[in-house]
């Protein structure tokens, strides 16, 4: 891992970096095409109600968990959260693009730091969920710090897709984003030390089904 786990976060959660979530809406192209997110309070009522819920009772606990064994660098255990990840996306979708993104970070990860661990998770799934990913890239760093970048990348990849998607532009988008990670920041520290809930999302659920059978589309997923 790089000398200094700062520099290292930046390049990970860089727009640069090519993990391919660009090319992901996460379910929220159909929701513009279905009316739910038209406008920029549309957005943020969004992200406040069913996104933000969602990580701080599901995402972020288990990452932190993804964390915590990749620091101790228990192959097993990270090997069964990610098959543990299936069975929480249930659109397929929503599987596929969190393993896309998860591969490209994996593929890349594996060149950048080579360490035994990253090697050998990517030779037995080198299509490993984003988030075991993640956890795995950012392991260098305290729990504190990648919960917060892992979050992050969450919401900064949601607000990016919207503006491809309804009328608003990027400085709407930055204050939306800043709002939704104040509200964040209050709870995250005790979203890391509990255990994963689930939340039941059905607006990006179904969104992400009717998704699969549109008949053009900008995102893939």
């Amino acid at each position: 891992m790089s000398p200094d786990p700062l520099l290292w976060l930046l390049q990970s959660n860089d727009s640069a970096y090519p993990s391919g979530a660009y090319a992901h809406s996460f379910g929220l192209e159909e929701l513009t095409e279905a009316g739910i997110v038209k406008t920029a309070a549309d957005l943020e009522k969004f992200l406040e109600n069913q996104v933000l819920p969602a990580l701080l009772t599901f995402e972020i606990p288990f990452f932190a968990r993804a964390h915590a064994a990749a620091l101790a660098a228990d192959e097993t255990a990270l090997l069964e959260m990610d098959a543990e990840l299936d069975a929480w996306r249930i659109p397929a979708e929503i599987r596929d693009a969190s393993r896309r993104i998860g591969s490209q970070r994996l593929e890349l990860l594996a060149s950048l730091d080579p360490s035994p661990l990253i090697a050998s998770f990517h030779s037995v799934r080198p299509r490993g969920h984003h988030l075991v990913v993640s956890a795995m890239e950012l392991s260098s760093l305290p729990i504190a710090h990648a919960g917060r970048a892992f979050a992050f990348q969450s919401l900064a990849g949601l607000t990016a897709a919207s503006m491809k998607l309804i009328r608003i532009g990027q400085t709407a988008c930055q204050h939306i984003l800043r709002r939704i990670l104040t509200k964040l920041g209050q709870q995250l520290d005790s979203a890391l030390v509990r255990q994963p809930d689930g939340w039941f999302n059905p607006h990006l659920e179904i969104a992400s089904l009717r998704h699969a059978r549109a008949h053009a589309r900008l995102f893939i997923s």
